[in-house]
């Protein structure tokens, strides 16, 4: 269930109170003086501003892969073929 925030007519403190979605509109009292409460309306947090979990950039980025030193470990020769068809005849 949802928690729904409150506002007291005799300017008691705002309140929280959880409630069912069809239940939301209905007044509720007020848990320190009994008078009826109103709810207050809090929007939704939206992801503007500084919120944004993206960064967005105006310009792509360029990316190049720097290159290694050679070790002194023998690598496999790079082929074409992909390393699963090898000595099957293809």
């Amino acid at each position: 269930m949802p928690v729904y925030e409150y506002s007291c007519s005799n300017g008691c403190e705002n309140y929280e109170v959880w409630r069912t979605i069809d239940e939301r509109q209905n007044n509720t009292h007020c848990p320190i003086c009994a008078a009826e409460g109103t709810r207050v309306f809090t929007p939704v947090m939206s992801l503007t501003g500084s919120f944004r979990l993206k960064k967005e950039q105006s310009e792509p980025r360029l990316v190049r892969k720097e290159s290694t030193p050679p070790t002194g470990k023998a690598r496999l020769k790079e082929s074409s073929t992909r390393p699963w068809m090898l000595n099957r005849g293809c």
